[in-house]
C-alpha cells in the first residue's frame, strides 16, 4: 500500500474516532513541509468502565491533564505546531485508535524528526503461556474470561517495535501508568494506575479493521521476541515493582510524574538535560509517595535534550488566549498545591520586572484569568513569571477518616478533630493530607484480586499518609476512645500543618534571590550528593563538574543509617540574604538546624550575625569539623534552606525559645513547629511589619524570599 493510501485509511479510522480534521492533516503535511520537524502522540484515558478495570480500582481522573501539562508544554516552550500534536482522550483510545496513531507516526515521521509519545492510564499485565507480558489498557479493553480468552490491551513490546520502524531514532517515549499495585488500598486522593490482577488469556487480540498493510506487520509483532529496551529514549514514571500513583487536588487531578515532568521543563533552563530533568520529576514524588521513584533508560551514549533543542526562557505561566483586555494563563510552571491554595497570584511578563505584576483574577484547575493593563499588548505565548504569591493564614490540614472506622468512631472523631481550629476533616475518598485510622486486618483477602491490608494488631489509633503508610510514632500501644487518640496526636497533627505551610513557601524557580543548598557526604573527603539553587543562581554561579555528574544519576539520593552528611549554603548575590534551615526527618518530626554557640547562650543578635549568609559566601551545617548522623528508621527526609532579604526576627525568636536544648547545632521541634513556620511566613510576608494576628493572609514578593529544598531517602 503507497504511503498516501496508507495514510487516507489510517486517517479514516482515527476521524472515525472524533480527532479533527486539523490534528488528521497535521502529520500529514509534516511529510511535505520539512521545517515541521517535531511530532507527538498524547494518549490519556480516564473514563474506563467498570468492566475494564474490575471492581477494586477506583475510575482515574488525572490521566486527561496529563495530556493538557504535556499539550501546552510542547506548544509554548519547545515549539510544536499544535497541528502536529495528536490526542487521543477517553473514547478515541481504543486498541484500535491507539495502533492507527502510532502506525501513522511511522509513515509520517522522517529521519531528522523529534517524536514524542506519552501514555497516561492503566498499566495492565496478563499471563501468555509461561509469558507475562505487560501492557497498555486501552478504554474499550476487558477482563478476559474462559469465554472470552482473548486481550484487547496493547502489549508493551507491540509498542517498542512499532517505534522502533520509526525513520528517526530521536523519539520520546513518556509512560505514566503501572504494572504494580500498591501494598494496601490508597486514599485522601490518591488512586492507583494499574489494574487489578493478572488473567491468563490463549491469545493478543489483533482488530481486523486496521488496513491491511498494519495487520500484516501486526502478525509479525505478535511472534517476535521482545526488544529489551524501548528505542530511543523512555520516562517512565517508576520502576518495576513500584506503584504508579495520581493525585486529585480539589480543582484537578494529575499524575504525580507528568506534573513533576512538566513542572520542571516549565522552569528549567533548556535544553533539559534527561538526567536533571528527570531528578527533578523524583524529588517533586519523594515528598508526597517515597516508594514511586521514576527512571529512564537511553539507546545512545550520549545524553540528550528533553523534547529535542529549544531555546524559549523559562518560565511560571504562559498566556494561551487572549479575548479583548482578558488574557488566559495555564499555570503548569508552578507547584500544584499553590495553584489551589493561594488567595491570590500576581505575574509580570518580563522576570525582573517585579513592580509590572498583574494580579490572576480566578482560577480554575490549572487555568487562571486576568485583566490586562492600559497599554499591555500581550499575544498567545507570552511567558509570565510569578512575583507575589498570597497564601491565607487560614489554610487547615486536611484529616480523612479511614472507612474501616466504625460508624460511631467517625461521629467521635468528627467532633473531636472539629475541636482544632487548623484541622479539616473529610471521608477517605477526598483529597487529604493524612488519614486517621487503625490497622485493619481482611483474613479472606487471600485472592490475587484482592487488595492486601496490614496485618492486625490489637492497637488504638494512628495517622497514615494517604498511600497508606503509618507515620511514625502515632499508633498508640493500646485501646483507646477515639477523643483521646486526636488530643494525643494534636502535636504531629501541628507537624504536619507546618510541613504542608513551608512546601507551600518553595519557589525555587521563581525566586530572585541567587542561592545554592549542598548536600555533602561527609568522610576522608567530602563528596557533593545533592545541589538545588534558584533559577537566579543558576544564572550566576558556575557548576563543577562533579554538580555534572551528581545530576546524570538515574536514582533518587538514599543514605544507609549510620551516613554522616552536612550541609553548605551559598549565597550568589549582591546583598546579603537572611537565613533558617528546617528539616522533616523520616518520623516526621520537624528539626531547626543551629549555628555554633561558642558555648556561650544564644541571643537574637548571636543568631542573626551567624545566619546572615553575606554575599559571595559560603557556611556549613554543622559548622566545622561536626557532621551529622543519619539515625533515623526508614523513610525519606526533607530539608529545606530559607532566605530573605530582611532579617527574619519572628521566626528567630522563636527558635531562641528552644535554643537551650541544642544538641549538636540541630533540635527537634515538637510543639514548636507550627508556631515556627507561621512566624516564618509573617516574617517573608510584605506585612510583617505588622502584628500577625491582624492580618488575614501572607503576602510573598518573589524579589525577597527563597525556599529551596533538598530531599533524600533512608534505606
Amino acid at each position: 500500500m503507497k504511503r498516501r493510501d496508507f495514510l487516507s485509511a489510517t486517517g479514516a479510522i482515527l476521524g472515525a474516532l472524533g480527532l479533527s480534521q486539523s490534528q488528521l492533516l497535521g502529520w500529514q503535511q509534516a511529510l511535505a513541509d520539512p521545517s515541521r520537524r517535531k511530532l507527538a502522540l498524547l494518549i490519556g484515558i480516564n473514563q474506563y468502565p467498570a468492566s475494564v478495570l474490575g471492581k477494586h480500582l477506583k475510575p482515574l481522573r488525572g490521566c486527561v491533564t496529563d495530556v493538557q501539562l504535556q499539550r501546552q508544554l510542547l506548544v509554548h516552550r519547545f515549539g510544536f505546531d499544535p497541528n502536529n500534536i495528536v490526542t487521543l482522550v477517553d473514547a478515541q483510545a481504543t486498541q484500535v485508535g491507539i495502533l492507527s496513531a502510532l502506525y501513522q507516526l511511522v509513515q509520517t515521521s522522517s529521519a531528522n524528526d523529534f517524536v514524542v509519545v506519552h501514555f497516561s492510564g492503566c498499566g495492565g499485565q496478563v499471563m501468555l503461556g509461561d509469558k507475562q507480558i505487560k501492557t497498555w489498557v486501552p478504554v474499550d479493553g476487558y477482563w478476559p474470561t474462559a469465554a472470552e480468552p482473548l486481550s484487547r490491551d496493547v502489549p508493551v513490546s507491540w509498542v517498542k517495535q512499532i517505534l522502533a520502524r520509526l525513520k528517526t531514532k530521536q523519539i520520546f517515549t513518556v509512560v505514566d501508568a503501572g504494572y504494580s499495585q500498591p501494598d494496601e488500598l490508597l486514599s485522601g486522593g490518591y488512586r492507583s494506575r494499574s489494574r487489578w490482577g493478572m488473567p491468563k488469556v490463549e491469545a493478543m487480540r489483533i482488530p481486523t479493521t486496521l488496513s491491511e498493510d498494519v495487520l500484516a506487520d501486526l502478525g509479525k509483532v505478535q511472534t517476535a521476541t521482545e526488544p529489551a529496551f524501548f528505542p530511543g529514549d523512555v520516562l517512565m514514571a517508576a520502576r518495576d515493582g513500584q506503584p504508579v500513583i495520581e493525585r486529585q487536588w480539589p480543582d484537578f487531578g494529575a499524575g504525580l510524574f507528568t506534573y513533576g515532568l512538566t513542572r520542571y521543563l516549565w522552569t528549567a533552563p533548556l535544553p533539559a538535560k534527561l538526567s536533571a530533568t528527570m531528578r527533578g520529576a523524583q524529588e517533586s514524588i519523594l515528598p508526597l509517595v517515597p516508594n514511586q521513584t521514576p527512571y529512564w533508560t537511553t539507546q545512545t551514549a550520549d545524553e540528550h535534550a528533553v523534547y529535542g533543542d529549544a531555546d524559549a526562557a523559562s518560565l511560571d505561566a504562559v498566556v494561551t488566549a487572549v479575548e479583548g483586555r482578558s488574557a488566559t494563563l495555564w499555570l503548569g510552571g508552578l507547584p500544584a498545591a499553590v495553584v489551589q491554595y493561594s488567595e491570590r497570584l500576581g505575574f509580570a511578563p518580563q522576570p525582573d520586572d517585579g513592580d509590572a505584576s498583574i494580579v490572576m483574577r480566578s482560577q480554575s484547575g490549572l487555568s487562571g484569568r486576568l485583566k490586562l493593563t492600559d497599554g499591555a499588548a500581550w499575544s498567545v505565548g507570552q511567558p509570565l513569571y510569578e512575583v507575589m504569591r498570597v497564601l491565607p493564614r487560614d489554610i487547615a490540614l486536611v484529616v480523612a477518616l479511614d472507612a474501616d472506622l466504625q460508624r460511631i468512631e467517625r461521629v467521635d472523631a468528627t467532633s473531636a478533630l472539629a475541636a482544632l481550629s487548623f484541622v479539616e476533616s473529610t471521608d477517605d475518598a477526598q483529597p487529604a493530607d493524612c488519614m486517621l485510622g487503625k490497622f485493619q486486618s481482611d483474613p479472606g483477602a487471600d485472592d490475587d484480586l484482592e487488595p492486601k491490608t496490614v496485618p492486625a494488631v490489637k492497637q488504638g489509633y494512628g495517622l497514615f499518609t494517604p498511600t497508606h503508610n503509618l507515620v511514625v510514632g502515632t499508633l498508640a500501644k493500646q485501646d483507646e476512645a477515639v477523643k483521646m487518640a486526636v488530643g494525643r496526636l494534636t502535636p504531629k497533627l501541628k507537624t504536619m500543618l507546618a510541613m504542608k505551610l513551608l512546601r507551600l513557601s518553595e519557589n525555587q524557580a521563581s525566586s530572585h534571590l541567587a542561592v545554592r543548598l549542598n548536600l555533602l557526604l561527609a568522610g576522608e573527603t567530602e563528596k557533593l550528593v545533592l545541589q538545588q539553587e534558584t533559577r537566579r543562581a543558576s544564572g550566576k554561579a558556575s557548576k563543577s563538574r562533579l554538580a555534572d555528574a551528581v545530576s546524570r544519576q538515574n536514582r533518587p539520593v538514599e543514605f544507609s543509617k549510620g551516613t554522616k552528611v552536612r550541609y553548605q549554603a551559598l549565597n550568589f548575590g549582591a546583598a546579603p540574604v537572611y537565613t533558617v534551615l528546617l528539616g522533616f526527618d523520616a518520623r516526621d518530626r520537624m528539626l531547626a538546624f543551629f549555628p555554633p554557640s561558642d558555648g556561650q547562650p544564644y541571643s537574637m543578635e548571636s543568631l542573626q550575625t551567624a545566619l546572615t549568609l553575606e554575599p559571595g559566601t559560603a557556611t556549613n551545617l554543622p559548622a566545622g569539623q561536626n557532621t551529622w548522623v543519619v539515625d533515623d528508621p526508614e523513610g525519606r527526609v526533607e530539608t529545606y534552606l530559607v532566605c530573605s532579604s530582611s532579617p527574619l526576627t519572628h521566626c528567630w525568636q522563636e527558635l531562641l525559645s528552644v535554643a537551650n536544648a541544642v544538641s549538636n547545632q540541630r533540635v527537634t521541634l515538637e510543639n514548636n513547629s507550627l508556631p515556627l513556620i507561621q512566624a516564618l511566613l509573617h516574617d517573608l510576608s510584605s506585612d510583617a511589619d505588622k502584628e500577625e494576628s491582624s492580618v488575614d493572609s501572607y503576602t510573598l514578593n518573589t524579589a525577597q524570599w527563597a525556599t529551596i529544598g533538598c530531599h533524600y531517602s533512608i534505606v
